[in-house]
């Protein structure tokens, strides 16, 4: 389906007149409301609106209710619901369905989406974000075509975290690995179209998904001093970049600055637990928690490190730290999925590497500057916000 705005009353084609086209009516489904946009999936939600809006789409979101500003379309809040919660727990011991999707259960989806469609018998397209919350909102949508954006593989991550638990851990993490395996799986066949953020994403969802990845508002460079040696950041309190930050602080740092005595650290994000606070102020790291500014403080890092062993969403910082112009040193996990970039960055797989790898380069400005450079002018071809959005809407609205 091709959607295109038309100006005026009428349009003309080969001579004749044609009535205006209403616009489509596009329906966006989230378990978190997407502003601030500081999750991947939050900018995800966030960049589907944009991308239909673009389009001239009328656009619906239905979220739980959150804090950040007004959305820029019409907006149904899903409220917290404990009768939802325990139905779903129900269905999770019932169906065999990750606990996981939990995280998504507990709001009352029912009545938000009946709401969405006052007025609207079907939607044309329907846009789900995240695997989790489908169970949960697929039932009652209405429309002629629905996407599920799954953005990563959970269960590939959920293996990954089970991989580097203690036995009993283990095995709890790898059945849940198998649960949201199994419901990834079962998206293809039951929508029209599953859409990843990388190539790397598509064989957990049966081989059956389409590549869009993400993207990046491209800001000027600016000429701030680059203060801070090194930088991590990410949304703390989330299991994987807290355990990176642990990592980190640890195990690498301490190694960088035995041969760099006064090599400084940034550690920013939302919601840093105490033993990153406690760090402030010592052995040249700096606590930012939250980050008002993302882009201009990350314009002030020259490496950014990424210590990553598991978890999803780990490309929208190697996005950031490519538009800022940093050098990037990171583990496999963490510049997977970001296409050439990953190539650029200089990848270790444990502490001890990775700080050979910063130390390197920190050692070296003129490298520094250029891998920097190099990482930036690969943002501004491949990973353009503009070119993003673009992409989600063909996928909506032409496929």
């Amino acid at each position: 389906m091709t959607v295109g705005r038309r100006s005026g009353p009428v349009a003309i084609l080969a001579g004749v007149l044609l009535p205006e086209s209403k616009p489509v009516r596009a329906l966006v489904v989230s378990s978190r409301f997407p502003w601030p946009s500081y999750t991947g999936d939050r900018i995800r939600t966030a960049m589907w609106v944009e991308a239909l809006r673009r389009r001239g789409c009328e656009v619906t979101l239905v979220t739980p209710s959150g804090d950040g500003p007004p959305p820029p379309c019409r907006a149904i809040a899903a409220p917290r619901s404990a009768l939802a919660f325990v139905g779903g727990f129900a269905r999770v011991l019932r169906d065999g369905l990750p606990a996981t999707a939990l995280l998504a259960a507990g709001h009352d989806w029912r009545g938000a989406l009946a709401a969405a469609h006052e007025g609207v018998a079907e939607f044309e397209v329907a846009v789900i974000v995240l695997a989790r919350t489908e169970p949960w909102v697929g039932a009652f949508v209405t429309a002629r075509r629905t996407v599920v954006d799954g953005i990563d593989s959970l269960a590939a991550n959920l293996d990954e975290r089970g991989r580097a638990a203690i036995p009993l851990a283990s095995w709890l993490w790898r059945l849940e690995a198998r649960r949201m395996a199994r419901l990834e799986r079962s998206l293809p066949v039951r929508h029209d179209t599953v859409v990843v953020v990388a190539e790397s994403e598509v064989a957990g969802f049966a081989g059956r998904a389409v590549v869009a990845g993400l993207g990046v508002e491209l800001r000027p460079i600016g000429d701030t001093a680059r203060g801070f040696d090194v930088g991590f950041w990410g949304r703390l309190p989330y299991f994987a970049n807290r355990d990176a930050a642990r990592v980190l602080l640890d195990e690498g740092w301490p190694l960088v600055r035995r041969q760099m005595p006064e090599a400084t650290l940034l550690v920013g994000g939302v919601g840093a637990p105490a033993f990153v606070r406690r760090r402030h102020g010592r052995d040249g790291v700096t606590v930012v928690s939250p980050m008002d500014d993302r882009a201009a403080l990350l314009r002030r890092v020259r490496v950014a490190l990424f210590p990553i062993r598991f978890g999803s969403g780990q490309p929208t910082k190697v996005l950031e730290a490519a538009e800022a112009g940093c050098a990037i040193v990171a583990t496999p996990a963490g510049v997977r999925g970001v296409g050439e970039l990953a190539f650029n960055a200089l990848v270790g797989r444990d502490p001890t590497e990775l700080a050979a790898h910063a130390v390197a380069v920190l050692l070296d400005p003129d490298r520094t500057v250029a891998r920097g450079r190099a990482a930036r002018a690969i943002a501004e071809r491949d990973y353009s916000l503009d070119a993003a959005l673009a992409r989600l809407a063909a996928i909506a609205l032409d496929a």
